[in-house]
């Protein structure tokens, strides 16, 4: 099982077969594997507050959230993830619902991975689980 914890959509992914090309899921379904995206929205930082900018991305609920370009805008764009997280979620929440389950299937010989990425200068980490 592969995790993605990340702030944005992710792209269509290929894997290289001998003999096509083969979509990630289409990959998945074939070996009964699957990918699972999360995303967690991070709080204002103290500069942002400082400058009273607003909060364009809304946690709807525990799997969507919606954007919008700016504050009072009527177009917005609404995501769905395996999981969101809104800004007053912290680390050990993230970990306790994506990576935790992991270390036991690690543990029982299973190959996961938790592929972490943000906006730069944001001190993410990256850890693979092999």
């Amino acid at each position: 099982m592969a995790s993605l914890v990340a702030d944005v959509a992710m792209s269509r992914a290929w894997i290289r077969t001998p003999l096509r090309l083969m979509s990630l899921q289409q990959q998945a379904r074939k070996s009964n594997q699957n990918i699972q995206v999360y995303v967690r929205v991070r709080p204002l930082n103290a500069r942002e507050r400082c400058i009273r900018s607003a909060e364009v991305v809304d946690v709807l609920n525990p799997r969507e959230i919606l954007t919008r370009h700016t504050l009072d805008s009527k177009l917005t764009k609404k995501f769905t993830f395996d999981r969101s997280f809104g800004p007053e979620s912290k680390q050990c929440d993230v970990y306790a619902v994506v990576v935790s389950p992991l270390i036991e299937e690690v543990l029982s010989g299973y190959n996961c991975t938790v592929f972490a990425y943000g906006q730069t200068g944001t001190e993410q980490n990256r850890t693979d689980i092999r």
